[in-house]
């Protein structure tokens, strides 16, 4: 009789793995999860996507198309919690993980999943591989102007959590670094996975954009594009203040996709009534977030992707433009240095002061033969991505921590 396939519980207690990146929380680590599990059940493993139920029409369990199945746990009201008040339902998430299988890895997306994804593993005497996504570490050393830091206990339980875990996985070197730096952590236990890229998805051929940005290519006007949820830590102001600093007469448009992260609503109208104050209102155009599909047309529709971040683990948007043709102007910081190829995916952009960016995106676009060659060299860097890749290394990580434990 074969052997029965290896139980992997992928969990994301903050966010699901199907909501649309640029809502809620949801972002690159969605995708991230989404993306993966196919490959890894082609892999031979048996695939959980744990997430919490926040809707009560939703099932408990649900199989999904890429062979895994999506399962929905019951902590606290069946509505979406802040972060902040998520922290108070985590024992009983951990309780509901315990019910559903008797795992043979818990892998854990971002700390509140890990605190209780641990809890599990050590329960049922199995590893428990740890991703954080964010370092709350570095994100409070890189703090945008406004933002409010990470709470100290978040980066207890983060320090405790990549010494407790028998491996934790980076997205970047970068993100490793910080994880050894400010956790103490031993480089040895930490394994660099870069994400991959859809390339089913995020081409240079289809469809171009509909709605507002299609209007805009539709009058002639080429746009700059954003796809990030709006918080300080993704400098849509940056991205703003630069636009206004280019000149009137070839100034592109600015297309700004995504919505307020719970909790900066108030950073989403800071920045809107900066465009008020600066007359760019016939220039800024907001796009509520969009599924994948539709945001590779936005990324073929665009002239360049803005990326001002003040940090980021990894920056999986700028390979997905890449692979889309799509070159990126980013700013020098963690992980999107490695994230964009300066030169040959993107260029990347010291600081944050808008006369930089504004400067960086007038010089590349007033030179049409320097662009072509960033187009067509970006999809060549893009082609290096997969996901399939991803999973194969994750795959050989698991195994050999289920083999010895």
């Amino acid at each position: 009789m074969p052997a029965r396939p290896r139980r992997l519980a992928l969990v994301s207690m903050h966010t699901s793995p199907t909501d649309t990146p640029g809502t809620g929380d949801a972002g690159g680590m969605n995708v991230y999860l989404a993306s993966v599990a196919g490959p890894l059940v082609a892999e031979g493993f048996s695939v959980d996507l744990v997430t919490r139920r926040v809707g009560p029409e939703q099932p408990a369990v649900e199989e999904l198309p890429s062979g895994a199945r999506l399962v929905r746990i019951e902590a606290g009201p069946p509505e979406d919690l802040s972060k902040g008040r998520l922290e108070h339902h985590v024992e009983e998430f951990a309780a509901g993980l315990a019910d559903v299988a008797a795992y043979d890895l818990v892998h854990s997306h971002y700390w509140l999943s890990g605190v209780a994804g641990l809890a599990v593993a050590r329960a049922l005497g199995v590893p428990h591989v740890l991703s954080l996504h964010t370092v709350a570490a570095l994100k409070n050393a890189t703090l945008a102007p406004g933002d409010e830091p990470e709470p100290h206990r978040r980066l207890r339980w983060e320090r405790d959590l990549a010494r407790a875990s028998a491996a934790t996985v980076a997205a970047t070197r970068a993100e490793a670094r910080a994880i050894c730096e400010y956790y103490g952590i031993d480089p040895a236990e930490v394994d660099v996975v870069t994400p991959g890229v859809d390339h089913a998805v995020f081409t240079p051929s289809g469809p171009g954009p509909t709605g507002a940005a299609g209007d805009l290519l539709a009058q002639g006007r080429p746009y700059l594009l954003v796809a990030a949820r709006m918080q300080p830590l993704k400098g849509q102001d940056v991205a703003v203040e630069a636009l206004a600093r280019l000149d009137p007469v070839t100034r592109p448009a600015l297309v700004l996709t995504g919505e307020a992260s719970p909790g900066h609503e108030a950073y989403r109208e800071r920045v809107l009534r900066r465009v008020r104050e600066l007359g760019l209102t016939q220039d800024v155009v907001t796009v509520s977030a969009v599924p994948r599909p539709e945001l590779a047309a936005l990324f073929r529709g665009a002239t360049l992707l803005l990326v001002p971040s003040r940090s980021e683990t990894f920056g999986l948007v700028t390979v997905e433009a890449a692979a889309s043709g799509l070159p990126t102007v980013a700013a020098r910081v963690g992980g999107l240095a490695e994230a964009v190829s300066d030169g040959v995916s993107g260029i990347l952009v010291d600081g944050h002061d808008p006369g930089a960016w504004a400067a960086a995106i007038e010089d590349l676009l007033a030179d049409p033969v320097r662009y072509a060659a960033l187009s067509a060299t970006a999809l060549g860097y893009a082609a290096e991505f997969s996901w399939t890749a991803v999973a194969a290394r994750l795959a050989a990580r698991y195994r050999s921590l289920v083999g010895a434990s």
